[in-house]
């Protein structure tokens, strides 16, 4: 947190002409740029709000508490103003950020729940909160898995329609969990104009879900079987973890996929389909087989792209901090602080796995924003940022502007 906080006064020269055929013409200096017009709070200032926030997770009260021993009474619903405006000039990055997803050929993708307290109902206030959802779109900018790009959307629902909204021009391989929301994804569409059916993603399935199925039979009943089939899901990671240590390019994972992994797949499925008519279908271990068997397509995809991961754990990584705030926070209080997080969450997040700094990141991005020319607005996207001089932090940096 900043340690000391400074008030800036910007004096506004003011001249006059004269001329007497300037008629007492007084032109007065231009108002610096802020991110919050006619507003006290200074880039550096806001940025340190969403960090506290939405990356160290605290609730409007402790960030209050922490002004307070500075001597500062800021009133929590100036704080919430401050971060919503901040949100408004970054959408258009989170945006580009979307256009730029569109392009990839891989995505991850999960989704949590998220209580919001007053869903834009006036009369549901103070009452039950709702069950929202945030959900998290992963990729990468390029085919060589550089610069990740997370973008987190709120939404009031689980359905379908979301992901099916936000995918629309989207087609590429899909890393999800299993989960119901995406199969129109999968599923053969009608395509009017080349008149025939036609695969909107391809699905790709995780091995985390799966393996985890047969973790619960096994913690249920330390004899079962399913010991046998988690020691042949262990080959499979050891290969991957083989190949990251061998540190092989795309073709070389997946010749080794195809070499190693494809005939333990094989035993597997074997395995599989002797021992379900064995199993109770709705014990433990009956479950785990038919997910596993129900998404064998999905899950035995990873070996044909060595671009592709075994497992969806990328995303559910992502869900992380959306978690960790939601245990501090508790809720959003309407759609429109979810949509908020959101924003915020995206930009955050992406500069983590990028390796910049978000506080100087946001700092001097919301500075620039409203000035920045709209054409060139990937300038400013956190993986194409380049930090200025002037807010490189250092820790002999000296206390910064408010």
């Amino acid at each position: 947190m900043i340690e000391k906080y400074i008030v800036l006064q910007h004096k506004r020269k003011k001249y006059a002409c004269k001329n007497k055929h300037c008629e007492g013409t007084m032109v007065t200096a231009p108002t610096p740029v802020e991110p919050i017009e006619k507003g006290l709070a200074g880039p550096n200032l806001l940025a340190e709000i969403v960090v506290d926030k939405y990356a160290d997770h605290l609730p409007w009260y402790r960030l209050q508490r922490r002004f307070q021993r500075q001597g500062i009474e800021v009133n929590r619903a100036t704080l919430w103003h401050w971060t919503y405006r901040s949100a408004l000039l970054l959408g258009p990055l989170v945006e580009a950020m979307h256009a730029q997803q569109e392009k990839s050929t891989h995505m991850f993708s999960d989704e949590t729940t998220i209580p919001t307290l007053w869903a834009q109902i006036p009369e549901n206030k103070g009452k039950q909160a709702k069950t929202n959802y945030f959900w998290v779109y992963t990729s990468y900018l390029n085919d060589k898995k550089t610069k990740p790009i997370v973008v987190y959307r709120y939404t009031e629902g689980r359905g379908s329609e979301y992901p099916k909204e936000y995918l629309k021009n989207f087609t590429g391989f899909m890393q999800v969990d299993a989960y119901s929301g995406y199969n129109p994804l999968f599923g053969p569409i009608w395509d009017e104009k080349e008149k025939k059916y036609v695969s909107w993603c391809r699905e790709v399935g995780c091995w985390a879900h799966a393996r985890r199925y047969f973790m619960d039979a096994l913690k249920s009943n330390p004899e079962s079987m399913a010991k046998e089939i988690l020691v042949l899901i262990g080959k499979l990671y050891l290969y991957e973890a083989k190949s990251k240590e061998e540190q092989l390019n795309f073709d070389g994972i997946k010749a080794k996929r195809q070499e190693f992994s494809k005939p333990i797949l094989k035993e597997i499925e074997d395995w599989l389909v002797a021992r379900q008519p064995l199993v109770a279908p709705k014990s433990t271990l009956g479950k785990a087989i038919t997910y596993a068997l129900n998404n064998w397509s999905a899950l035995c995809v990873y070996i044909e792209d060595g671009r592709l991961e075994i497992d969806n754990l990328r995303s559910e990584r992502n869900m992380k901090g959306v978690a960790v705030g939601r245990k501090n926070y508790l809720f959003v209080a309407s759609h429109r602080g979810g949509e908020t997080a959101a924003i915020l969450y995206s930009l955050v997040e992406t500069c983590r796995q990028n390796g910049v700094e978000p506080r100087a990141y946001l700092a001097d991005v919301l500075q620039r924003v409203s000035t920045h020319p709209n054409a060139r607005i990937d300038e400013l996207l956190p993986y194409n940022w380049t930090p200025p001089v002037k807010t490189q932090i250092t820790s002999e940096e000296v206390p910064r502007a408010a």
